[in-house]
C-alpha cells in the first residue's frame, strides 16, 4: 500500500502548494485531492509561468484531476515550460496515495516527452502504468529513474532499452500483475540486463512482479550483475524455485546488498539466502500455493 506522499526531496521539504506560497528552499506538490479540488492544469501553468519558477529544483505532481483524467495536459504544460526551468533536477509525476486513487487507475501519458525536454534532469519518478508510454530518447544527465506500477506495459520496457542513459545509477521498475496491466514475459525484461546499456548503473530494482522466479533465473546469469552493488527483487511472487537460481550464482554473491523481502520464500531456504552476500533482506515473507500468490502492489 502507498499511504504517504513524499516529504523531502533534494534535501528540501515538500509542501502542498497554495497560491501565494514562496518558491525558495521548498519543493511544491501540486495536484487534485478530495480535500482540495481547486487544482487544474491551468493552476500548474500559472505556477510555472511565475518568474520565480526559474529557481525551482524539483516539482511533484499529484492527481491531475478526478479519477480517469490523464496526465496528458500536465505533460504538455511541463514540456512547453521547459526552457524556463533550467534549474529543475527532479520531476515526480503521480505522487498519489492509495486513498486518493488506486495505482492501476492512474492514467499516465508519454513520459518520454518530459525526459527529452529536460536534458539536465537528474531524477525522474513516475507512478501509474495505465496509458503509460515512454518514447525513446537520449538523456545525458539522468541518474535515477523510478517507474512504480501495479502493471507495467511491456512496451515501456522496450522504450527504456532503446534509450541512452549514460549517467544512470539507479533504475527501479515495479512490473506488477497481469490483471492490472502487466503484459510481458521475461523476454521483455532481458534486454535491460546486458552490458553497455547503462554503463554507470549500480542499483537495480525489478520488483513487485508476478514473474519474480523468472527474473531471479535471468539475474543469476545476467551480465549486468557484475557491475551492480545492489539488487532489489522484493514485493513479488518469488518462491524457492527462483531462490535456488540465486543460490547457484557466483555473480549474485558479489553484490553488497540483495533485497528479497515480501516474497514467498520458505523457512528452509531463508537461512541459506542470508549467506549470499553482505546484506540480504528476506523479511516479511508471505505463504501461499502457487495459484494464490500475488504481488504487493497491484490494483
Amino acid at each position: 500500500m502507498i499511504e504517504d506522499h513524499m516529504t523531502q526531496w533534494f534535501g528540501l521539504p515538500v509542501e502542498e502548494y497554495a497560491p501565494g506560497a514562496g518558491y525558495d528552499k521548498v519543493v511544491h506538490r501540486l495536484g487534485f485531492t478530495y480535500d482540495d479540488e481547486s487544482f487544474t492544469p491551468q493552476v500548474l501553468a500559472d505556477y510555472l509561468d511565475d518568474p520565480r519558477a526559474a529557481s525551482l529544483v524539483a516539482i511533484i505532481l499529484g492527481a491531475p484531476g478526478e479519477s480517469g483524467e490523464t496526465f496528458d495536459e500536465v505533460i504538455k504544460i511541463l514540456v512547453e515550460r521547459a526552457p524556463k526551468l533550467g534549474n529543475l533536477r527532479g520531476i515526480f509525476l503521480g505522487d498519489v496515495t492509495q486513498e486518493e486513487c488506486e495505482i492501476s487507475w492512474i492514467e499516465q501519458g508519454d513520459v518520454g516527452l518530459i525526459l527529452a525536454a529536460y536534458p539536465k534532469l537528474e531524477e525522474f519518478r513516475v507512478r501509474g502504468g495505465s496509458s503509460l508510454v515512454l518514447t525513446p530518447c537520449a538523456h545525458p544527465a539522468l541518474k535515477r529513474l523510478y517507474i512504480e506500477t501495479g502493471g507495467l506495459p511491456s512496451a515501456v520496457l522496450h522504450g527504456i532499452a532503446a534509450c541512452s542513459f549514460p549517467e544512470l545509477e539507479h533504475l527501479e521498475l515495479w512490473l506488477g500483475d497481469s490483471n492490472y496491466g502487466w503484459d510481458g514475459t521475461i523476454a521483455d525484461v532481458k534486454p535491460l540486463l546486458g552490458l553497455g546499456l547503462f554503463p554507470k548503473l549500480k542499483s537495480l530494482a525489478l520488483k513487485n512482479s508476478e514473474i519474480q522466479d523468472d527474473i531471479a533465473e535471468a539475474m543469476a546469469s545476467a551480465a549486468i550483475v557484475g557491475q551492480l552493488e545492489y539488487l532489489d527483487m522484493s514485493d513479488g511472487t518469488m518462491s524457492d524455485v527462483g531462490a535456488e537460481h540465486l543460490l547457484a550464482s557466483e555473480s549474485i554473491r558479489g553484490l553488497s546488498g540483495l533485497d528479497l523481502h515480501r516474497n514467498y520464500l520458505t523457512d528452509a531456504t531463508i537461512p541459506r539466502l542470508k549467506e549470499l552476500c553482505y546484506r540480504v533482506d528476506v523479511s516479511a515473507q508471505e505463504t501461499g500455493d502457487e495459484d494464490d500468490r500475488y504481488v504487493a502492489v497491484g490494483e
